[in-house]
């Protein structure tokens, strides 16, 4: 199985990870930087950086649809953009918004003149 379909061209993009009011941050930070590398690999030599913010919105001891990801992409030549994911799940609120951040990117460096 190829993680990589295109692989990096010397190009590292800067990616920060913030984690507020969930447990486990450094597993959270882990993961959601392999899901971003995996993603968006292909497209690294068009993106400058990346952050990401896990947040709780209600705090640890109460539950329901409240954990929120929200993922900011800025490419080269400044335009940014911005996916959130709500859900119950933090892992799959992760894998939500990557999933349609890679599709965004796809579509916007595809417009991109070359």
């Amino acid at each position: 199985m190829q993680h990589h379909c295109c692989g990096f061209q010397g190009h590292q993009m800067r990616v920060q990870i913030q984690v507020i009011g969930l447990p486990g941050s450094s597993k959270l930070r882990r993961f959601a930087a392999q899901k971003l590398d995996v993603a968006l690999s292909c497209f690294s030599d068009g993106i400058e950086a990346a952050s990401v913010r896990l947040r709780d919105i209600n705090g640890a001891d109460r539950g329901g649809v409240d954990k929120l990801c929200r993922v900011a992409l800025t490419f080269k030549g400044n335009s940014v953009v911005v996916i959130e994911e709500l859900g119950s799940n933090i892992l799959l609120a992760i894998e939500r918004a990557v999933d349609r951040l890679r599709q965004r990117v796809s579509r916007q460096l595809s417009r991109s003149p070359a």
